[in-house]
């Protein structure tokens, strides 16, 4: 009887704990039980870690921990290391990561969530494709070599930039990194300090006048969609982002006001790229002509907040057009030209540009 009202003191005292943590060190759920075991490693003053990455030296000292008073033998296990990390796939470390970082999405639009998503999932599957099913938790140097040679070759086969293979590295040492802290695990990240050599960048320029004026025709660009030529004008005397454009919604563009502008701001469509990208931009020439047709044909449509799709159509056809030619322009380098316009006239254009005071200020007077 005695030792059953011991045991019962200590189970709950064990749920009082488990409480307080969030967590049950008898969980059935491997990868919660493994969290919790973290947390008592951290109360006890030690780095969390699993039993195949604690040295021998430490576990004499991990012993000596527990025997100030007795403790639960889930407790004890957790302390020694004992409980095995879950047998998580990177696919299910994806899962964890991406529910993780939700917060994220507060400030971009569902296309660029949509997008930034797709190539996570990309740079998982082409690692498990090249290494094999490896569990998250038996990453090793070894497979992150392994990746990188692959990407390697992949770029000089396939011509591409060392900017896509940099990315794929980025996106899983992002991921891991995530769920190594959730574990509250000291274990190094496989994939520190790997990349594939990138050559210098080359800067974007911006277009010149005379692209811009002949753009703006709707006859030189046939094949594009009204919709994105109408994206275009839009852009060319405002210096908005795409991004920020293709997000108006209707209540954003005031036509009915003695100055007739758009309002760039956070809506149902999209955030702001930082706290400056809030601004109020006048409306003339060919983008206020642009801004009437999008209102009177009710809005974008399905092309709202498509952007990362309507930047690569548009740019498709601005290569087929032969008029841009130049690999350093592309649609982006439209805000460019913006940009270089507003520094003729000594106008600080940080502020319509949507930038900080402390980004690009390229005023003459200033």
């Amino acid at each position: 009887m005695l030792r059953a009202v011991k045991f019962s003191i200590q189970l709950d005292e064990e749920w009082h704990v488990a409480k307080e943590r969030g967590v049950s060190l008898v969980t059935q759920d491997a990868a919660l039980k493994f969290q919790a075991a973290a947390e008592v490693q951290k109360s006890f003053g030690f780095v969390p870690k699993s039993c195949s990455e604690m040295l021998e030296s430490e576990f004499p000292e991990r012993l000596r921990a527990l025997l100030t008073k007795e403790h639960p033998a889930p407790e004890q296990k957790a302390v020694l290391a004992l409980i095995e990390p879950p047998k998580m796939t990177m696919s299910d470390a994806f899962d964890l990561f991406w529910e993780y970082i939700g917060d994220k999405w507060r400030s971009v639009s569902r296309d660029q969530q949509r997008v930034e998503r797709h190539f996570y999932l990309k740079s998982v599957r082409n690692f498990e494709t090249t290494v094999g099913p490896v569990s998250f938790h038996n990453l090793d140097r070894k497979h992150a070599i392994a990746f990188h040679r692959w990407l390697v070759d992949r770029v000089e086969v396939k011509g591409l930039k060392p900017y896509t293979g940099n990315r794929e590295i980025n996106s899983l040492r992002r991921m891991i990194a995530v769920n190594l802290d959730i574990d509250g695990s000291s274990k190094t990240n496989s994939f520190t300090s790997i990349r594939p050599k990138e050559k210098a960048d080359v800067s974007r320029i911006p277009m010149s006048e005379a692209q811009v004026r002949t753009l703006s025709k709707r006859e030189t660009l046939p094949k594009l969609h009204p919709g994105f030529h109408l994206l275009f004008r839009i852009l060319v005397n405002t210096g908005m982002r795409p991004v920020e454009a293709i997000g108006l919604e209707l209540d954003d563009v005031m036509l009915d006001h003695e100055i007739l502008h758009v309002h760039v701001r956070k809506n149902a469509t999209q955030g702001l790229k930082t706290a400056h990208s809030e601004r109020l931009l006048p409306l003339l020439g060919v983008s206020l002509q642009a801004a009437q047709e999008l209102v009177d044909a009710g809005g974008w449509g399905q092309r709202l907040g498509k952007n990362m799709y309507a930047t690569s159509i548009i740019n498709r056809n601005f290569r087929n057009s032969g008029i841009v030619t130049d690999k350093r322009q592309s649609f982006y380098s439209l805000q460019h030209w913006v940009q270089g316009q507003l520094t003729k006239r000594d106008v600080i254009c940080a502020a319509i540009l949507g930038h900080g005071s402390g980004g690009i200020v390229l005023s003459r007077a200033s």
